[in-house]
């Protein structure tokens, strides 16, 4: 590691956010020994924010602490197939609560993501469709109404964010899957729970297969 991070807001974040994405794409490998002092010189920061960062990616159980630092656990197939069923189960619950709301029920989160999607779909800008994707999931979570709800999906967003940013990497249009988003947002608008718990399975059982898929595939390369 060697990099320079501009200072942001909050610089633990930014920094946890470098460090999980190394760690999905298996930059970083599981056993690698992280010592606040070593990441704080390699990454030009002081030893708060990179306390920070690592206590947040213990939090995702990327990483577990040891006597001195923490050692990196990374994620595995079935860490991928977890996360899926606990998203699969609080969705569906975020799906059925919004619609429920009917005309209390806003949309605006689920129309900017769809709208950022339709823009960098195509050609493709793979790390800002990501963005607007979970821009979008995350518009079901506010529209359902249920604030607890969403404080849950935030926990796992991030995590999701960095595995996101690989598959739509390896894709040449991300139009599909912007027509698959809006035809989602269209039968919660409409109502219709059987036909929006079904889209929403369907999308996140074929993204859990596609995301095993290109995890494996960069797994075998940095192995």
């Amino acid at each position: 590691m060697s990099d320079s991070l501009v200072r942001a807001d909050s610089l633990g974040e930014r920094l946890a956010r470098t460090l999980r994405d190394r760690i999905v794409r298996g930059e970083i490998s599981p056993g690698t020994h992280l010592v606040e002092d070593s990441v704080a010189e390699s990454f030009d920061v002081s030893r708060g924010p990179v306390r920070d960062a690592l206590k947040l990616l213990r939090l995702e159980n990327l990483v577990e602490p040891q006597r001195r630092g923490v050692h990196v656990v990374g994620l595995s197939a079935a860490d991928v197939r977890e996360l899926y069923a606990i998203r699969q189960a609080i969705e569906t619950l975020a799906v059925t609560s919004a619609i429920g709301l009917g005309e209390q029920r806003s949309e605006a989160g689920m129309l900017r993501g769809l709208r950022g999607m339709s823009e960098t779909a195509t050609p493709p800008r793979a790390a800002e469709f990501a963005e607007h994707d979970l821009r979008f999931h995350r518009g079901i979570y506010e529209a359902s109404g249920n604030r607890r709800l969403l404080t849950i999906w935030l926990q796992i967003e991030p995590l999701f964010a960095s595995m996101l940013a690989v598959t739509n990497s390896e894709d040449e249009d991300l139009g599909p899957v912007c027509t698959a988003h809006e035809q989602l947002r269209s039968s919660i608008a409409d109502g219709d729970a059987a036909r929006a718990t079904s889209l929403l399975t369907a999308h996140l059982a074929g993204s859990e297969e596609r995301m095993l898929a290109a995890l494996q595939r960069i797994w075998a390369a940095t192995s």
